[in-house]
């Protein structure tokens, strides 16, 4: 150093460097405030809008309300934070949370690519970590085809599905359909939003009425008296959706995006097709969304869905592996064309399915399942 110094006719003097709160990031703050024995601190959050959301340990919920401060401080487009509450065991997919700190305002918008998606957090699903997902599945519709989004949420496959039908310049039909009147309140508000009107109808009905009504719909749009005594669907925007043909080939693909139940629900299309009404060609592709324990196969999986089904796959069948949830779980996309032989079927299902033969599917009960993920999603941003 003497000699750099002489050389190059510098000087060393001393400085005092201040390292405060502004420099320092959030993870290194709530390093500083928690013991020293908790080694486990928020170095991500999921960003739903304004909205970030926390999923605390028990050994850090004393420091929450100041945790959710730093987050705050350090993310100026963060207005509230939440913590999440307990696990998603409902059939509207919906969680408790806390709000721990900023303005306790719920209702947020969304972009993924080119769609805006307007939710309140509270009340509907939302996963910004399936982005990913939503786009490699709609990439795959083809111009002309007609998609059935059975658990459509707010509409973040049914949306861009719409759009890329827009993009194309073709038809590309979308009928999506929720159980959560919250979810459908907003999925029609997004459908507005995304100027989609003309593309997309809306329907707020069970899961497996509206699987039947629009696997043989009759020629006045009601569902077959001999399948089902439920009311027809109750579409929004019909009057600006292009008809959708009636007594034809219904739709091109099923979305059934409820990882926990959705393989439940594949006996609603036993029998539910019209033989004089479809070309077995015809018959449309199934994605459905399920999770894979890891004592789980993929041959397990297939069994699983056989068994709803009510009929073989002989082979006819794609795994898509989206995500590891939790270390003891995997979340599955499963591609499979119908069978004739479960479309047309003349018998229903056996009784005993996977609802009571196999193990439950619900919200993994461990802490924190949902930062385990094995890639953190670009929606996950640093603290």
């Amino acid at each position: 150093m003497k000699s750099l110094t002489q050389a190059e006719d510098l000087a060393v003097t001393d400085y005092t460097l201040q390292i405060g709160y502004d420099q320092l990031s959030a993870e290194d703050i709530i390093r500083k405030i928690v013991p020293e024995d908790v080694r486990e601190v928020p170095h991500a959050f999921e960003s739903v809008g304004h909205i970030a959301h926390l999923n605390l340990k028990n050994e850090l919920l004393p420091y929450k309300h100041i945790i959710g401060q730093v987050i705050l401080d350090k993310n100026p487009s963060i207005k509230t934070v939440i913590n999440k509450v307990g696990n998603i065991e409902n059939e509207y997919r919906v969680f408790q949370m806390d709000v721990i700190a900023g303005k306790p305002v719920l209702e947020t918008e969304v972009k993924q690519h080119s769609a805006r998606f307007k939710l309140d957090y509270s009340q509907v699903y939302w996963n910004s970590r399936l982005e990913t997902e939503h786009k490699r599945l709609v990439d795959s519709f083809r111009p002309g085809e007609v998609v059935l989004d059975v658990m459509a949420g707010i509409g973040p496959f049914a949306i861009p599905a719409a759009q890329r039908g827009c993009t194309l310049n073709v038809l590309l039909q979308v009928l999506a359909n929720d159980l959560n009147p919250n979810s459908f309140k907003y999925l029609e508000q997004n459908i507005k939003l995304n100027k989609v009107s003309s593309k997309v109808t809306a329907f707020n009905m069970d899961a497996r009425d509206f699987i039947r009504q629009q696997c043989s719909p009759s020629p006045d749009g009601a569902q077959p008296q001999d399948r089902t005594d439920a009311e027809p669907a109750q579409p929004s925007g019909a009057a600006d959706a292009s008809p959708h043909p009636a007594l034809a080939a219904a739709f091109d693909h099923a979305i059934m995006n409820l990882p926990a139940s959705a393989i439940e629900f594949l006996d609603a299309f036993h029998g539910a097709f019209n033989s004089r009404a479809h070309l077995e060609e015809q018959l449309p592709l199934v994605h459905c969304y399920c999770f894979q324990r890891k004592d789980e196969s993929h041959a397990d999986v297939q069994r699983r869905v056989e068994t709803a089904l009510g009929g073989t796959l002989d082979g006819n069948l794609s795994i898509h592996d989206v995500r590891l949830v939790a270390p003891n779980k995997k979340m599955l996309c499963l591609t499979f064309r119908i069978p004739a032989v479960v479309a047309f079927a003349k018998t229903l299902p056996p009784k005993e399915s996977v609802a009571t033969t196999g193990k439950p599917f619900l919200e993994d009960k461990s802490v924190n399942a949902a930062d385990s993920d094995v890639s953190q999603h670009s929606k996950r941003q640093r603290t």
